[in-house]
């Protein structure tokens, strides 16, 4: 029997979530997790997100509205959503979410600005196509099938309108955002900010907000996290990623990384490394 370590030091008993490709579908990200302790911390993905209840009921805050899910719903996060969730009732909150590109999109039909307005969708026929597809003995060919007519049927719950206004970037907030993105494996206080952005700290911190959907500290530790994504899926070793993210120590790192993603950077790195 193969074995596969893990990061013992934060490797809960009672959380587990594991990544994989989708059969067929190798631009398709796919996270299977079971949670008791574990709490997202505000995050956001570029691609649509679609989680396929199993057991429990889960929790969640997206752009500011909470939402609760049992049991054959899928919730929908659309690209660019603040959103965090936990298990709120059952013994386990167990459900494979599903990481689905634009690219994947379009071959369904969903392109041209499809979006969501509500974080919650009870299809029946929907939720079985899905569970079909990611099952991990899933023949290739049949995956394809079963996400495309899933998505398809999924399009119908969607909106051409954006379900919010597009977030307000003043120019001020603009060169801090575009600050954060040039230097996230630096050090850098509010007040550098501020001074970059030509105005108060605390005026600063409200425009990012606005522009961002999230706190300068929460955005920079997104970015950091998802550049961290790809350099373990290209296999860089995690104390070498911890560095090139700006992160302190690695135990740092990894309890940061799994906030954000659910799992650890070890796990994620065997898990995904090409």
């Amino acid at each position: 029997m193969v074995t596969t370590p893990s990061d013992p030091a934060f490797e809960s008993p009672n959380d587990r979530a594991r990544f994989r490709r989708m059969p067929g579908f190798s631009a398709v990200d796919l996270m299977d997790a079971s949670f008791r302790d574990h709490h997202f911390a505000p995050h956001t993905h570029d691609v649509l997100m679609l989680g396929i209840m199993r057991e429990g009921a889960m929790r969640f805050m997206r752009e500011g509205v909470m939402e609760t899910i049992g049991p054959g719903g899928i919730t929908v996060i659309n690209p660019g959503d603040v959103h965090t969730g936990g298990r709120c009732a059952g013994e386990r909150l167990v459900y494979t979410g599903i990481y689905a590109p634009e690219p994947v999109l379009a071959r369904a039909d969903l392109g041209d600005g499809l979006s969501f307005a509500r974080g919650v969708v009870i299809d029946p026929e929907c939720w079985r196509l899905f569970l079909r597809a990611t099952a991990p003995a899933a023949d290739p060919l049949a995956a394809q099938e079963d996400i495309l007519e899933g998505l398809a049927r999924l399009g119908r719950h969607g909106d051409r309108r954006p379900p919010r206004q597009d977030r307000a970037c003043s120019p001020s907030a603009a060169r801090a955002v575009d600050y954060v993105h040039a230097h996230y494996a630096e050090t850098f206080t509010v007040e550098d900010l501020a001074g970059l952005a030509g105005i108060t700290p605390r005026h600063m911190i409200r425009s990012f907000r606005k522009a961002t959907g999230m706190p300068p500290h929460a955005y920079l530790r997104q970015l950091r996290i998802s550049e961290a994504r790809r350099l373990l899926e290209r296999g860089l070793p995690i104390a070498e990623t911890a560095l090139a993210t700006g992160f302190a120590d690695q135990p740092h790192f990894s309890k940061v990384f799994k906030q954000v993603t659910g799992t650890t950077p070890g796990r994620y790195r065997l898990d995904m490394a090409a």
